[in-house]
């Protein structure tokens, strides 16, 4: 009874908690240790609060710990929300992480429109502080068809975006994380000009990438 009660009250008070330092803490923790189904109820609370939460500094550690702890069906309110608003919330230093949990967490098929709306916008998110992280894990999780298309919009300007302080991280995590024929693709188009790889293996940011191709004798 008193586990009961004190769920009503928790559910009736969840978004308030949630927007705040420490009762953003406590819905995590009761999240940890909920049943499925009050885990269930408590996220059927933030429906129709997710882009709010996602801009928000404490509430998107809620939904982050929601998209950890809940099986993919049950998150589908999430990324519905989200369609139509993915490139800003890829832009934002708090929503970033929901994203990447949800790519992480939802099988690809889930999260398809969320990932149009960002290959979209591809060439301006692998460049940007926070979106970058977002692309390297679209490179990391994201189906094949989703990899190839990034893979094709960074090698129409390779050689600046080896050089950008957040795209070259993008270019290094493709190198990591794609097969082989998609990083000798890359390889291909940094190597395609002697000059400029030789002025990349000295620059701050694109000696990083330089290294990664010549890992293993890769390069």
């Amino acid at each position: 009874v008193e586990r009961a009660a004190a769920m009503r009250w928790l559910s009736n008070n969840l978004w308030s908690m949630s927007t705040s330092a420490a009762g953003c803490r406590i819905v995590q923790d009761a999240l940890t240790f909920a049943t499925a189904e009050e885990q269930a109820m408590l996220a059927e609370v933030l429906r129709g609060h997710v882009v709010d939460g996602c801009a928000c500094p404490h509430a998107n550690h809620v939904l982050q710990k929601l998209v950890e702890l809940l099986p993919p069906e049950q998150l589908q309110f999430m990324v519905d929300e989200m369609i139509g608003h993915a490139e800003r919330i890829a832009r934002h230093r708090f929503g970033c992480r929901v994203l990447q949990r949800l790519m992480e967490h939802c099988p690809s098929w889930q999260t398809e429109f969320l990932a149009a709306e960002l290959l979209e916008a591809s060439p301006q998110l692998f460049r940007h502080a926070f979106a970058n992280f977002v692309m390297q894990h679209m490179i990391a999780h994201g189906t094949v068809l989703q990899r190839q298309a990034l893979v094709a919009a960074m090698v129409k300007d390779i050689q600046r975006l080896a050089r950008h302080r957040h795209g070259s991280h993008v270019v290094r995590a493709a190198l990591t994380h794609c097969p082989r024929n998609e990083t000798q693709y890359i390889i291909d188009a940094l190597r395609a000009d002697a000059a400029e790889l030789a002025e990349l293996a000295h620059h701050h940011c694109g000696s990083f990438v330089v290294r990664e191709m010549r890992r293993e004798g890769r390069g």
